[in-house]
């Protein structure tokens, strides 16, 4: 894996979403309780952003249907078991914000 600088930590605030494409992968970056986490973007729906979507502690909520996952784990919270968003690691190098690809 591959540490790959995403983002300033200016450019996302408390509580909101961001989505970046690194090399043609799509990943939503989230800040939440001054913790940030990265998961892909698109839902397992009909493969809308999750970036934009209300967030709720390490819940976001896909803002075209309302599905739930969690940012942490990447886990679908409702309607089917078992389907999961690809999570990466952050690290944040003074006020910068990398992922492991």
């Amino acid at each position: 894996m591959t540490w790959v600088k995403i983002a300033n930590k200016n450019e996302i605030k408390e509580g909101n979403g961001k989505e970046v494409n690194i090399n043609g992968q799509r990943v939503a970056l989230f800040l939440s309780n001054n913790k940030y986490y990265a998961i892909e973007a698109l839902c397992r729906h009909q493969d809308g952003s999750i970036a934009p979507g209300k967030i709720e502690g390490e819940v976001v909520e896909c803002p075209l249907h309302f599905w739930h996952y969690n940012i942490r784990t990447g886990e679908l919270l409702d309607y089917l078991e078992g389907v999961k968003l690809t999570t990466f690691n952050v690290e944040i190098r003074k006020n910068e914000i990398y992922l492991d690809i």
